[in-house]
């Protein structure tokens, strides 16, 4: 009787071909649709994003990565698709990709068969955005959930508010936890079935706020995983914002050394300068340090138990916030003032950096979870 294997080498060498004709693929849309003035005009239209960009991502199979195969998905892994959002921090795209794909993922993972084959194929195809709504005013990523759901004679009620919802200006749906009599459950809700009061962050990138004034959802609405779901997507969402800074390190990066090497004082170029090369290479430090730490946080989220993806996330969120503090201030102080002007690059990234150390629990959070993991 003979078995066919497939040879390991062989597989990563197809593993990598595939991440490289993918990354070459993002790479051209990003060109495409992402030069600093195409970001301008998107970021001052109503919509305050890129249409022509989202509907690349999906044409491109990228809103479709990681997801079941058999509701139109890609079966790639968490690494690459952290490979794409680190290429989007780069780029600073405005379109909520990241907070999509960790709602896209949890419904997968946390839903029936029936939940699934209802939305995930839209979702695929870019026809319907999914948003996860967890964040409120008392700081919900480390504190208890204040929003609640009730049984009700047509299914539950929910009441409670949800505040700075990354990417729920333009969301088509929304997965909304909330405490029930029985613990902490996820809930899909339609956006026109809500209150939504709009914003930006100050990265330019949307945000809205959802009142949950006694919203009535059918019984069907209900996602079957609960606490345990929503603790996975809420660590993935961590994981991907690090890989999403560390892009934007690595364009702060690259636009500083290009702006030191031909910016002149006194006759000679600013990375000439001795005191100037060891901020440049200190600004090197820590996005060698960023990466791999993002690296072992994805890998975590994709095969660790609980406990040491938690430890891993909060390694990363903590030590990838560092870097993007320093590099951000850096680059700013090292274009002099025109690096605090809206029509030059170095203030937008230095406002994404700043925003992820704010986003999904702050540091005194992650030391304080990293730390009780450990003892």
């Amino acid at each position: 009787m003979s078995t066919t294997q497939m040879d390991p080498a062989s597989a990563q060498s197809d593993d990598a071909d595939i991440r490289a004709l993918l990354r070459n693929s993002l790479d051209t849309v990003l060109a495409r649709h992402y030069s600093f003035e195409q970001r301008r005009d998107a970021r001052e239209n109503e919509a305050r994003e890129s249409q022509a960009a989202w509907a690349a991502y999906a044409e491109l199979g990228l809103l479709a990565l990681t997801l079941p195969e058999g509701h139109g998905g890609l079966p790639v892994s968490l690494a690459d698709l952290a490979m794409v959002v680190e290429a989007m921090g780069g780029a600073m795209v405005l379109e909520p990709y990241a907070p999509a794909m960790v709602a896209a993922r949890l419904l997968s993972a946390a839903s029936s068969e029936d939940q699934q084959a209802a939305w995930l194929p839209a979702i695929c195809r870019g026809e319907v955005r999914v948003i996860l709504a967890h964040e409120e005013a008392n700081g919900g990523y480390a504190k208890p959930i204040a929003a609640s759901a009730t049984p009700d004679p047509h299914g539950w009620r929910l009441s409670g508010r949800k505040s700075a919802v990354a990417g729920g200006d333009t969301a088509d749906l929304f997965i909304v936890s909330a405490n029930t009599a029985n613990g902490v459950a996820l809930f899909l809700v339609p956006a026109a079935d809500l209150a939504i009061r709009p914003a930006r962050s100050f990265d330019w990138t949307g945000t809205a706020d959802l009142m949950l004034d006694d919203v009535i959802i059918p019984t069907s609405a209900r996602l079957t995983g609960g606490e345990a779901a929503l603790a996975a997507a809420l660590d993935e969402a961590a994981a991907l914002a690090c890989a999403d800074a560390v892009g934007a390190i690595r364009a702060a990066n690259a636009l500083t050394r290009a702006h030191t090497s031909t910016r002149r004082q006194f006759g000679r170029s600013l990375d000439a300068f001795q005191v100037l090369q060891h901020r440049l290479v200190d600004m090197t430090i820590a996005q060698e340090l960023a990466a791999p730490i993002t690296a072992a946080a994805i890998a975590a989220c994709a095969a660790a138990t609980p406990a040491k993806r938690a430890r891993a996330v909060s390694a990363a969120k903590v030590k990838v916030g560092e870097a993007a503090r320093y590099v951000g201030e850096q680059c700013v102080q090292l274009h002099g003032g025109m690096g605090l002007v809206q029509e030059y690059p170095a203030a937008h990234l230095f406002a994404r950096l700043s925003l992820f150390e704010l986003s999904h629990g702050d540091r005194d959070y992650h030391l304080e979870r990293y730390a009780e993991l450990v003892l």
